[in-house]
């Protein structure tokens, strides 16, 4: 593993590119886009192992954090779904030079899933897609987040101390410690995967293949896979039969790894 920074000097990104284990590798990248927040903390073991897997198949990968996030530069309050996508952007195009290689695969997780594929839609030089568990729906999952965060407060302050003043910020500015600004929460609440425009993702060779691994059955999965499906992309659904709800005190540094999920994403690459 090789931690770099790359990036403009106004926005800094922190990375670990795993170099093929092989002497031989192959042709083809592939870039981990991360979950939002909390997921993120809790997916981290998930994506090393995952990481790990890809760089024994002879893949150059790169695990990133976005601007505003983890090891990158900028505060979190400063992060927004645009830069988000930029950076996913960047990713790619350091992966490239740093390896050499013509072709990336994008991997992501929940939000880094969406993120993921919204911006697929302005390359030309992906390969495959993986999406483990995508947020399809963004007003869906902002209501999601403010349900989890205000459970968490009220576990922790209990019920007699969980007045007004303190709970509305919480949901309204910010979950589980992270920031969710007012910026962030439109973006997400317009993002529909179900329904986005794909414009040119599928043709002139863009795409191969899309791969849609889900830990349950989920409607809002099988919606994106028609979408795309309309849409010209080869879909692959994938369901595994052991998930892990990101948002769960038992995906924090759990060595449950989802063994299951991690080789079906490399197999869909492969």
């Amino acid at each position: 593993m090789n931690p770099l920074h790359f990036g403009s000097s106004e926005t800094v990104l922190f990375g670990i590119y795993h170099p093929p284990t092989a002497a031989s590798g192959r042709n083809r990248g592939v870039v981990l886009c991360n979950p939002f927040g909390d997921e993120a903390i809790k997916a981290h073991r998930a994506y090393l192992q995952l990481a790990n897997r890809l760089a024994a198949e002879r893949f150059h990968v790169l695990r990133f954090d976005y601007f505003a996030t983890g090891d990158s530069a900028g505060d979190s309050a400063e992060g927004s779904i645009a830069q988000w996508l930029d950076d996913i952007g960047t990713a790619i195009d350091e992966l490239k030079d740093a390896s050499g290689v013509a072709k990336v695969s994008l991997v992501g997780l929940r939000l880094g899933a969406t993120l993921a594929l919204q911006a697929a839609r302005t390359r030309r030089d992906l390969d495959r897609i993986a999406l483990w568990d995508p947020i399809v729906r963004g007003g869906a999952y902002i209501d999601d987040l403010k349900r989890i965060n205000e459970a968490y407060l009220r576990s922790e302050l209990g019920e007699h101390n969980l007045t007004p003043e303190r709970l509305e910020p919480a949901t309204g500015a910010e979950v589980m410690g992270f920031p969710l600004t007012e910026a962030m929460r439109g973006a997400l609440t317009d993002t529909d995967l179900s329904t986005i425009d794909l414009g040119q993702l599928s043709k002139r060779g863009r795409l191969k293949r899309a791969t849609i691994v889900s830990s349950k059955q989920n409607r809002d999965h099988q919606a994106l896979a028609a979408h795309l499906r309309d849409g010209g992309v080869e879909v692959v659904e994938q369901q595994v039969s052991v998930g892990i709800n990101w948002n769960s005190d038992e995906a924090m540094n759990t060595s449950l790894v989802p063994a299951e999920a991690i080789e079906a994403i490399v197999s869909s690459l492969s």
